[in-house]
């Protein structure tokens, strides 16, 4: 997919309401082109090779990419701001907040107001920036997944992603029943009937996606993850509004990055219960610069994993990075 058909799919996706997940998700894959294949590109290190032999793809949070700006829940800080300074300054509005807290867990009101007279606006609002950045970083935790890229001789990935063209890249068909969840070995509790890891572009801008109003709600969970379970559902029951926020946080970045072509499915559980996914590649490419002992162990690898083809690069007479099949 170039930019201007990822661009449809993400405006599709910020035109949800989450009034119908099921419709809404039919209207999202209906703006996308799926390409016959997806590349993942990998160092060699000891957890990858295991990953090859067994078929695994482990999921990473965003909080461990290289990219700190991966999945980074952007927020109006100037409005946040003045809203915070609108809270402080309404008397009312503190004592709604503190009648609803004592409603909830019997906290005394005029214990909390003494407490909150205790401290200055200007040390509310300091403590206010604090909890966004946590909340910020919590988000990026929150949000697990696994990368791919639409092109599999693309240099820049090569030297990036697979250590100088030392590593390799795992070549995965794309079909529907790879990525049912119901197939795999290590289902989770609660399953619905054919449910699918969400495979999704990411769309590539300099603009930035105003993810206030999920920060505001993911600040709140973390200072409920506490309390019991009957106040949590009480207070936490998330609005219609935020339930695509998780895919509008994780599949959109800076435009500098477009060259990646990438694509990414997205764990659909804000809670990583398991860790990989099983997808048997079809192919494997092994860099031009991965030395004959591990690419040995590699092929070694590959077909004890089942996969048919592997490849080598090298680079052709138009000075292009190709590749070719190993025979044996």
């Amino acid at each position: 997919m170039n930019n201007k058909e990822r661009k449809a799919f993400w405006d599709t996706l910020i035109s949800f309401k989450g009034e119908d997940l099921l419709k809404e998700a039919t209207l999202l894959n209906q703006t996308i082109r799926y390409p016959k294949k997806l590349y993942r590109f990998r160092k060699i290190d000891s957890y990858s090779l295991e990953a090859l032999r067994t078929n695994q793809l482990y999921f990473s949070s965003a909080d461990h990419y290289d990219d700190p700006f991966d999945s980074y829940c952007y927020i109006d800080w100037d409005n946040v701001m003045v809203n915070i300074n609108n809270e402080l300054n309404d008397t009312s509005k503190k004592n709604e907040m503190f009648a609803k807290l004592h409603s909830l867990f019997g906290w005394s009101v005029e214990q909390m107001s003494i407490f909150f007279n205790s401290h200055s606006n200007e040390d509310w609002k300091a403590f206010g920036k604090v909890v966004i950045k946590q909340t910020i970083q919590e988000i990026q935790k929150r949000q697990w997944s696994l990368c791919f890229s639409e092109s599999a001789l693309n240099e820049t990935l090569w030297l990036k992603y697979a250590d100088n063209h030392r590593g390799f890249v795992l070549v995965f068909d794309i079909s529907p029943e790879a990525l049912l969840i119901n197939n795999q070995s290590h289902k989770p509790n609660g399953l619905i009937p054919n449910q699918y890891y969400p495979l999704y572009p990411i769309y590539y801008t300099n603009k930035m996606y105003d993810a206030t109003n999920y920060a505001r709600y993911v600040a709140l969970d973390i200072a409920l993850s506490q309390a019991p379970p009957i106040i949590r559902q009480s207070v936490l029951g998330m609005p219609t509004a935020l339930y695509w926020q998780r895919e509008r946080i994780c599949y959109i970045k800076h435009k500098c990055h477009e060259y990646d072509k990438e694509w990414r499915i997205l764990n659909p559980y804000d809670i990583c219960y398991h860790k990989y996914m099983i997808w048997k590649p079809s192919g494997v490419i092994i860099g031009l610069r991965t030395d004959e002992a591990t690419k040995k162990l590699i092929i070694a690898l590959s077909k004890e994993a089942g996969i048919p083809h592997i490849y080598e690069c090298y680079i052709n007479n138009h000075n292009r990075l190709a590749k070719q099949e190993i025979k044996e």
